[in-house]
């Protein structure tokens, strides 16, 4: 983060801002690491069609807003959610940024909260939502990867893979009820996350046998925290209970195999690797697309459905070809 006038700047994307719209607060630029941050937009100015378009010619891709601004900035982001999700005119760049940015803030908030209830109000409101935006067939992959945050807060990797699910849903065909229902399933899969230390969801280093099987434990966590509610389905339950296991039963926490594991948990787990290993951890760095997708594909067929894998992969390289 940045600073200035003693106060702290956060990032924020510019194309999370409508042309014309008025954010309500101080929006900053910077032209370089290390450069003083100059006023981009005043909080009683609408954003400036032209000076967004510089911006991207530039390919200037941050803006900053202070700190204590922020819950401000996603109020922003919450109220024209609805107006970016049905405007045909809106780019599909800006309806992805905002996407991510509304998915992430609401969720962290119901995560944070640690009652099962706000979360899954949550994410049954932001689902419908996800698949509203992410059926436009003009997005793909790419364009929706570069806006993501890759880093390893629950929220965020759960938000990234509700996204990802939609999309591979889209390509194999399932119906927009399917998407819908599939899209709040994954943002609950690691609902039972919420019961692990953060200091073993965050070691740098390799997990003791202790720490390894407590990890273990987050899918069986997360299905008995949800098993007794009646507005979840049974597929959603399993993608919650299953997105671990594996076809040749060496998968957690039960080991079943093959056709023992429901169609929509696999699919999940096939995007929840390829989110994990394509997102910054404490362990290691992200790992190249390309690199990612070389592990999805050796695991095909024996640890994950081969027919989903390849249609991820057809996803991912048609996204490469558009960007």
């Amino acid at each position: 983060m940045l600073a200035i006038d003693n106060r702290q700047l956060v990032a924020i994307s510019p194309a999370t801002l409508l042309s014309e719209s008025i954010v309500g607060i101080d929006i900053y630029a910077s032209s370089g690491e290390g450069s003083e941050p100059i006023l981009f937009c005043s909080k009683e100015n609408p954003v400036n069609c032209y000076r967004l378009k510089k911006l991207a010619d530039e390919k200037i891709f941050k803006l900053f807003v202070s700190a204590q601004c922020y819950d401000a900035y996603q109020s922003y982001l919450r109220e024209h959610w609805d107006q970016i999700a049905e405007d045909p005119g809106v780019s599909s760049k800006t309806r992805t940024s905002v996407l991510n940015e509304v998915v992430r803030d609401v969720l962290s908030n119901a995560f944070r909260s640690g009652c099962t209830d706000k979360i899954v109000q949550a994410t049954q409101s932001l689902s419908e939502g996800i698949v509203k935006i992410l059926g436009d067939e003009r997005i793909v992959l790419s364009g929706l990867y570069d806006v993501l945050h890759h880093d390893y807060a629950t929220f965020t990797h759960s938000a990234n893979v509700a996204s990802y699910v939609v999309l591979l849903a889209r390509g194999l065909g399932f119906s927009v009820e399917d998407q819908n229902q599939m899209a709040a399933g994954a943002l609950l899969h690691d609902i039972g996350k919420l019961s692990i230390d953060d200091r073993i969801l965050r070691k740098p280093g390799r997990l003791d046998e202790f720490e390894f099987k407590k990890i273990q434990k987050h899918p069986l966590v997360g299905f008995q925290a949800l098993a007794h509610r009646e507005d979840l389905s049974y597929a959603q339950l399993m993608m919650v209970y299953q997105h671990h296991e594996k076809l040749d039963g060496t998968g957690y926490p039960v080991g079943v195999i093959g056709e023992e594991i429901h169609p929509w948990a696999k699919l999940c787990a096939v995007v929840d690797i390829f989110e994990a290993i394509t997102s910054t951890r404490p362990y290691r760095s992200m790992m190249e697309l390309s690199t990612a997708l070389g592990i999805l594909t050796k695991a095909a067929g024996k640890e994950l459905d081969a027919e989903m894998v390849r249609c991820w992969s057809a996803i991912t390289q048609e996204g490469q070809g558009r960007s």
